[in-house]
């Protein structure tokens, strides 16, 4: 399913002054700072009202989300998607965001998640768990034909067999960016079988030195009775 545009509108505040004491003021009224970028044009900063931000990442799409963005009393607004987002790293609040403007008509790169689909044979009946190598890929391709996500069926997968990028299907005018080998999914022994295996292989070894140690015990013994004999 690709990413429409949503009809959901942010406003923002232009503002003028920047720094971290303009930045405070603005948190302290409710409000975080953010700038806008993109297309070859002049950045500009702004204030937003971070539950709009959160309205928008609540979107299918997420944080590809294409929006409509509208400075505060202004009738004209602009396409675009966030970019960059700061979150207060104890209260996981947001603190900036950026924004990208985004020419509808001119393809852009995105990172579009991965969903794994059912349990692999692997997982289910031969011991095995699931290790998400990749979980998402980087495409290029017009901004409204953006999928919410890449859906891949792994219920085939036996043990140590796996999934790579070139076998994620995609619509038609997505270009896929990364190395097509890369591994999305793979099914791996457990811990607990890993570890049952390298003690079988500690038997194993131990098992195959004791013949040598008796072998040598014995010849041993044989050399102390010769001496013995020659002594008396």
């Amino acid at each position: 399913m690709a990413v429409a545009r949503e009809s959901i509108n942010v406003e923002v505040e232009s503002r003028t002054d920047t720094g971290k004491n303009a930045c405070r003021r603005i948190r302290a009224a409710g409000k975080i700072p953010a700038n806008v970028y993109g297309m070859g044009l002049a950045p500009f900063a702004v204030a937003v009202n971070p539950r709009a931000i959160d309205d928008v990442l609540k979107m299918g799409s997420g944080r590809n989300t294409i929006f409509r963005l509208s400075l505060a009393g202004g009738k004209e607004t602009r396409d675009v998607m966030l970019r960059e987002m700061q979150r207060d790293p104890v209260s996981d609040k947001l603190i900036h965001v950026d924004f990208a403007r985004v020419d509808l008509s001119k393809p852009i790169t995105v990172s579009v998640p991965v969903q794994l689909v059912g349990e692999a044979e692997g997982v289910k009946n031969e011991g095995g768990i699931m290790d998400f190598v990749q979980r998402t890929i980087l495409v290029s391709c017009l901004p409204l034909e953006i999928p919410d996500q890449v859906s891949v069926d792994v219920s085939e997968l036996h043990l140590n067999q796996n999934l790579a990028v070139k076998d994620l299907e995609f619509g038609e005018g997505i270009t896929v960016l990364d190395d097509p080998a890369s591994i999305v999914a793979v099914v791996v022994a457990s811990r607990a079988e890993i570890a049952e295996e390298a003690v079988a292989e500690e038997e194993e070894e131990e098992g195959a030195e004791e013949p040598e140690v008796a072998g040598k015990g014995k010849e041993a013994e044989g050399e102390k009775q010769q001496e013995e004999n020659s002594s008396e």
